[in-house]
């Protein structure tokens, strides 16, 4: 019989040893084939700027929620990110367009999918998560109207944000069931993980 609980407790120790980037990118992956739920930021399931928002918190410890456009505007904003610096990928309207219920200005962000790896995405939308190939997506999104961007994560603008708390667009309450506060250092530290 596997012991799964061992399993876990050997895979929580390695996450501990990870760099940032790493654990972005691990956290990216176990929301592999989980499915799309809008507005939600959990590992059983979220939308796409809520899978990003989920693996910066578990990979940082800093804790934010906001749409894939204000990720682009206030967070992934180093152009050229090197191979080490935690990525995303950006699909930018062409042109005023229908989204949703909204209508989605042109240079608005319509879409975000993590950086896994040179080339490759976690890409979150419906039905499930998948790994994709970034050219694949661009091709794509092209078609429908989206330019390609892919941008670094500035941490400072990270860290600044979470201390203020003031970006937390519609923070799902269930988040809350994954992840406990560590007032002294700050920071908030995973809970299931």
């Amino acid at each position: 019989m596997i012991d799964w609980k061992r399993i876990f407790e050997v895979e929580a120790k390695q996450f501990v040893g990870m760099k940032e980037c790493e654990k972005f990118v691990f956290f990216l992956l176990l929301q592999y084939r989980s499915p799309y739920l809008w507005g939600k930021e959990l590992p059983t399931g979220a939308d796409c700027s809520g899978s990003v928002c989920l693996a910066l918190a578990a990979a940082t410890g800093k804790v934010i929620r906001t749409t894939a456009d204000g990720l682009f505007k206030d967070f992934f904003t180093v152009r050229n990110p090197g191979v080490g610096d935690i990525q995303a990928a950006f699909f930018l309207a062409q042109y005023d367009r229908p989204h949703g219920d909204r209508v989605l200005r042109r240079g608005e962000v319509g879409h975000v999918a993590g950086v896994i790896a040179e080339g490759i995405v976690m890409n979150v939308v419906e039905p499930k998560a998948d790994i994709r190939m970034i050219a694949s997506l661009r091709n794509s999104y092209a078609l429908r109207g989206f330019d390609l961007a892919i941008r670094g994560l500035d941490r400072k603008a990270l860290a600044e944000a979470a201390g203020a708390g003031h970006d937390l667009f519609g923070l799902d309450a269930e988040f809350a069931d994954y992840i406990r506060a560590d007032e002294s250092a700050g920071r908030v530290k995973e809970e299931v993980w």
